[in-house]
């Protein structure tokens, strides 16, 4: 179709030739197109930025039941971008989104229940929506739900629970998690006091391939706190966190580099090998 046609235009950033064709579906009423065209002129591709002419397109394409127009004209009342702010609409174009189950759609419902944005203050409220989300997958949620169990906001304070939301947001790459996990770990909020107990259970979540608890895995045999020296071991899990997603963990891998000789650097590199066969966060997304 002349649509899947645009689809692999946009795909191959073909933007041009993408957006002549969607241009032309939208004049003739079709409603993913005229989400596209919602897309582009918010994006300023092959064309230049144009809030105004996205807001029209996205809200044509919101009003045919599009999620993705839906999520876009309820930002865009959120900023007053193209449109006049407008919370209340905001909220009810995000309403419309959340409840075809898309999952953006109902994280920015619990960040305005969250911050009172539109709407009373209900801490409550906005864990409902982030755990929909959260349930989906989505990393600024599972994120968001982390926070709210580690401060206790609309739930008891839960330090074992904003690990475990931190940990599956870390997991996919998402940045806030990952350091927000670091400081925990390095404060022993949770974390046992005795270093031999800490590092075995630090290692057993690293073997559930998760890339903070490697890191520190790594950190722990670089310090030998809790478990003898051992540099190559340092390298080989500081490798596979660094390479799993947590971007903190490159520069421990690298300093530990250092301190190895070209024999015992080609044995770590070797063992990160075997390691990430095992144990790597194969699919970390950046988010």
């Amino acid at each position: 179709s002349e649509f899947d046609r645009a689809l692999e235009a946009y795909q191959a950033d073909d933007h041009k030739l993408a957006f002549s064709i969607f241009q032309k579906l939208a004049n003739t009423g079709n409603v993913d197109a005229k989400n596209m065209l919602g897309k582009y002129y918010e994006l300023g591709y092959a064309v230049d930025t144009d809030f105004v002419k996205s807001a029209r397109w996205s809200l044509e394409a919101a009003k045919a039941g599009n999620a993705e127009a839906q999520i876009r004209i309820a930002r865009f009342y959120v900023k007053g971008q193209g449109v006049e702010r407008d919370y209340w609409e905001a909220m009810k174009w995000s309403r419309k989104a959340a409840v075809q189950g898309n999952a953006e759609a109902q994280a920015n419902i619990g960040y305005m229940y969250h911050d009172g944005v539109g709407v009373r203050q209900d801490y409550r409220e906005a864990m409902k929506w982030y755990l929909k989300a959260a349930e989906q997958g989505l990393p600024s949620a599972q994120h968001n739900l982390g926070v709210m169990y580690q401060n206790g906001r609309g739930i008891d304070k839960d330090i074992r629970q904003a690990v475990e939301w931190y940990r599956k947001a870390a997991d996919r790459g998402y940045l806030p998690s990952q350091a927000n996990l670091n400081n925990i770990y390095l404060k022993n909020d949770i974390v046992p006091e005795d270093d031999a107990t800490a590092f075995e259970w630090l290692m057993a979540h690293a073997r559930e391939k998760h890339v903070v608890e490697q890191f520190h895995v790594g950190r722990m045999y670089r310090d030998g706190d809790g478990v003898d020296r051992d540099d190559v071991r340092a390298f080989a899990w500081m490798g596979i966190a660094a390479a799993g997603g947590f971007k903190l963990a490159e520069n421990g891998r690298d300093e530990v580099a250092l301190l190895l000789n070209s024999s015992e650097l080609e044995q770590a590199r070797e063992l990160a090998r075997t390691l990430w066969e095992h144990y790597g966060n194969q699919e970390p997304e950046e988010n």
